[in-house]
Parts: C-alpha cells; structure tokens; sequence
C-alpha cells in the first residue's frame, strides 16, 4: 500500500491522522507488521512519536516517527528568525548525530554501537541514503513501563525526511541484546519474537 493506510487499520486519533499525512508528504510506503494492532499513542516526555501497533501476544509493541524535513524547516525558520548561522545548518547532516542523541537519551547513555548499513543496503531495502540499527536498555518508564528494552532503527532520505522505528520488548535476562567481536550491537542476539519482525515496513519511494 502507498503512501500511507486505509482509514479503518488505524484508529482516528490525531496522532494517526498526522501519521498517514506524514507517509502522504514523505513518499513512503508502509505496511503494518502480519497480524499487529494499532495500539494508542503514549504521550511521554522522552520521545514524541506518531503511530504504534502491537502484536497479539502483547510481547513486541513497534513505535514510529517521522521527521518531515520541509515541516521541520518551516518551524525552525519561524523560531530562529534572525539567526542564520543556526538556520543554515543542513537537516541532512543531522540524521547521525541525532540518532545517537537519541540512544542516549532513551538508555540514559548505556548503549553498544549501533550498525550503521551500507549505503546500497539502505537504498535497497528503504529507499533511504543511510540507515542504522541500535539496540537499548530503557531507563525510563515514562516512555514505557511495560518494557525494559529496545531496538531502534533509523531512516534517512536526503532532503526528505528521517524516519525513526522503535521495537519494544523484554529482554532475555535482563539483556537487550549483546554486541559482535566488534563491539557493535549484533541482532542475532534479539529475541526471536523480535528477529521474526525485523523485515522492513516502511519505504521511501
């Protein structure tokens, strides 16, 4: 299905409303993960998001976002009026630098290195110039008390848009997923109700 979702696989809460808009203005493809739910927004003080579903066994709640660039720049030209060292600074050098704040924020700082993917993987399984996928410890409950982990996947297109999915779950003792020799975050270490749903759902086209 392009460019967002039929009305009656979501519920009309604004949060959904904004979210197939958003799909509609970024020119990406979705599709909801076999047999997952759509399950009410969280508002929370940690990361704002637009849309989640839920498995049936409850075990695997995925939240999505996405960052419109041509939203985020009208509102960063109307706040920074008259400020334009900070308004030249390009939204497609940020999509990094904003992934690991993110991290860090979610984990209070306790993550291993994420796997940045190559840029022929990204365009081929996202339509995206640049992908990466962590895996955390939660550290606050704001976001989600009935889940201690999580992996986070993010999206870049140039010039378009940043997407942001968040796989929660619990972790195998205690543990949400180890790193490789490397030091990098592995994801064969997730839990299998988490492996089984890694196939990508958006796709920028």
């Amino acid at each position: 299905m392009v460019h967002g979702m039929h009305p009656t696989e979501m519920p009309m809460t604004s949060e959904s409303q904004d979210f197939q808009t958003l799909l509609a203005e970024a020119g990406i493809e979705f599709r909801s993960l076999p047999d997952f739910m759509p399950c009410l927004v969280r508002e929370n003080s940690v990361f704002r998001y637009q849309y989640a579903e839920r498995s049936p066994s409850g075990d695997l709640e995925v939240r999505y976002r996405i960052d419109s660039f041509a939203r985020l720049e009208a509102e960063r030209k109307a706040a920074n009026a008259g400020m334009e060292m900070l308004s030249s600074v390009s939204l497609d050098q940020m999509h990094a630098t904003n992934f690991m704040a993110m991290l860090f924020n979610l984990s209070g700082g306790a993550f291993v290195e994420p796997t940045v993917l190559k840029p022929e993987t990204s365009a081929l399984l996202y339509g995206a110039d640049w992908s990466a996928l962590g895996s955390i410890r939660l550290a606050n409950d704001d976001f989600t008390p009935d889940y201690d982990s999580a992996y986070v996947l993010a999206i870049h297109k140039d010039g378009v848009a940043d997407v942001y999915v968040i796989g929660l779950y619990n972790g195998i003792s205690g543990e949400a997923g180890r790193n490789d020799e490397a030091g990098r975050f592995d994801k064969s270490n997730l839990p299998a109700v988490v492996q089984s749903n890694l196939a990508p759902t958006l796709r920028f086209t």
